[in-house]
């Protein structure tokens, strides 16, 4: 990466209160409608563009630590570890001191929850404001536009989108997709569509049918750069941490990937096998993470804590481009309150994911609620060997109160559990309630109509024995799979030493691990805050062609480029 530029250079002064982060001509956002190109510099655009390219490049280090705050949310938070790049544009504060702008990450267009943003020293770190990210990005797009349109400068369509005229309809159609609202988003994207009512600029047309460029509009059409300023007087190796809030959605859908394309696939039913099999313990609980960073650094860590009550029983990380491809891969296997699973190189176009399956605890409430299961079912079998002596006042009833209290004691525990421990055997639970009730009903039944009367009061003692005998046996069978699971230790490919023996073959494909460790099944999913991609034909040819153009293109990034305009 040839990004070789003077340390003490500073190209633009910083407007702290302007539309743009540098000095521009265009004072309001109504100038802006008119010409939007006037408020964007494509030099950094290029610049810019380059250290998303190569963000595995100047990135060496990227954990992400995840942690459920409750059954609806999980808190992600972020450390990235990086060299500050020297292609970084300067920024003179009106202070003067030395700002060097770079991309931390790329974040989903909407409001993040408790959000954070902290240096290695706690402190607060300086970040463009909402208008001045828009004339970056805008910037960018523009100078991706330059280098697509001259690498295809012999096509006679490129040498027609090149011109004055048609550079502003491109200039227009970028400035809605990156700073229009909703309603202007959608418009834009429907001008590009087969008989719209609308029809983008031929140029605007063009552009969009070129795949890279086609690539970076999608993803800044749904999401946006987390840009900050770097002291240029401070330590080049930088350690920046943000963190915030991500929905934990407890519902099963199919696998978001599929065709090509990756998008969030179709909510199950509860009587689908993958939700019931899942809510009575039979399988562990799946839950899938976007990871979408994994390509913008060199060495990528994700740990994952299990919250109270519950282990981690399997987990694992995928990450590469779909098809035959070699991916980059961790897995491990066991009961485990934390998790760390690792990958590195991933290339830039990749699906990355991690998954985990869930259990709960077998000892505590599983276990508690399937003895006394079992004891319940022993007591009502016992009053049906004697249930000749099933009278109000032969004190049968209240003994069989005392196995209520044992079973809603069993439930009670379970209260002060997690709320994700709650939820998980929820199906579990509601059978473990019915086991409970089962000897009330029964001692309701013998309190009011005695059975030499009746033979009512048999007929729902042999009822609630063979309903708590298939209980008993279903808890049961919960904690034998529980405990089966976790017979067998994994340890993690990464994990090496000369006593190991060869370990388990690695997944030659992405195609074959995903099927292999089941990301091509129903999970549950964190919505990550970060923005992950949505299709997958990234070319190795053409982004090296987009470099190579970018790197050469002239003017790159000098001092007098100062707002230049793109006309």
């Amino acid at each position: 990466m040839t990004l070789e530029l003077d340390q003490k250079l500073a190209h633009h002064d910083f407007c702290f209160d302007g539309l743009a982060p540098w000095p521009s001509s265009v004072l309001s956002l109504r100038e802006v409608e008119k010409d939007p190109a006037g408020r964007c510099c494509v030099a950094c655009g290029a610049n810019l563009l380059l250290l998303i390219l190569h963000w595995n490049k100047w990135v060496s280090h990227r954990t992400e630590h995840v942690t459920f705050r409750d059954d609806r949310s999980v808190v992600r938070r972020v450390t990235a570890e990086f060299q500050v790049p020297d292609g970084a544009p300067v920024f003179t504060a009106d202070d003067g001191q030395n700002y060097r702008l770079v991309p931390l990450s790329m974040m989903r267009r909407k409001t993040a929850v408790n959000f954070t943003l902290r240096d290695e020293k706690g402190c607060s770190v300086v970040q463009p404001r909402l208008r001045q990210n828009q004339a970056i990005t805008e910037s960018l797009l523009l100078a991706c536009a330059d280098a697509v349109l001259a690498s295809a400068a012999t096509d006679p369509a490129a040498a027609a989108a090149a011109s004055p005229a048609a550079r502003r309809h491109i200039a227009r159609f970028i400035h809605h997709v990156v700073s229009g609202d909703q309603s202007t988003l959608a418009a834009a994207y429907a001008s590009l569509k087969e008989g719209a009512v609308e029809k983008a600029e031929p140029a605007v047309l063009y552009l969009a049918d070129q795949h890279l460029f086609r690539t970076f509009l999608d993803r800044l059409a749904d999401n946006y750069v987390l840009w900050v300023l770097i002291p240029v007087d401070g330590p080049r190796r930088r350690v920046l941490t943000f963190c915030c809030d991500e929905p934990l959605h407890l519902r099963y859908r199919k696998s978001g990937f599929a065709g090509g394309e990756y998008k969030l696939g179709k909510e199950l039913k509860p009587w689908h096998p993958s939700v019931w099999r899942s809510a009575l313990g039979f399988t562990m609980t799946r839950i899938r993470f976007p990871v979408p960073a994994a390509e913008n650094t060199d060495s990528f860590h994700f740990e994952i804590d299990a919250p109270k009550g519950v282990q981690i029983a399997r987990a694992s990380l995928l990450a590469g481009r779909p098809g035959p491809e070699t991916p980059s891969f961790d897995h491990v296997q066991g009961g485990f309150p934390t998790v760390g699973l690792h990958v590195i190189e991933v290339p830039n176009g990749s699906l990355s994911r991690a998954q985990v399956g869930l259990q709960v605890v077998t000892r505590g409430w599983l276990m508690t609620s399937t003895l006394a299961a079992w004891a319940i079912f022993a007591l009502l079998l016992t009053c049906f060997r004697f249930r000749g002596s099933l009278q109000p006042d032969s004190g049968a009833p209240a003994l069989i109160l005392v196995a209520v209290a044992a079973g809603v004691a069993a439930l009670i525990a379970q209260a002060a559990a997690h709320g994700l421990a709650a939820y998980l055997l929820k199906w579990a639970r509601a059978l473990a309630a019915i086991s409970a009730a089962l000897p009330l009903i029964v001692a309701t039944c013998a309190a009011l109509e005695p059975v030499r009367r009746s033979h009512h009061l048999l007929h729902i003692l042999e009822a609630s024995i063979i309903a708590s005998g298939i209980i008993a046996v279903i808890l049961s069978c919960v904690c034998l799979l529980s405990w089966n699971r976790l017979r067998k230790n994994v340890p993690s490919p990464w994990e090496q030493n000369r006593d190991r023996g060869a370990g388990r073959p690695q997944p030659e494909t992405f195609d074959a691990a995903a099927d292999q460790h089941h990301y091509n099944r129903p999970a549950m999913r964190v919505d990550s805050a970060e923005g992950w991609r949505k299709d997958f034909e990234w070319k190795e040819a053409a982004e090296a062609e987009l470099v190579k153009t970018l790197e050469q293109a002239p003017g790159r990034l000098s001092r007098h480029a100062t707002g230049r305009s793109w006309m």
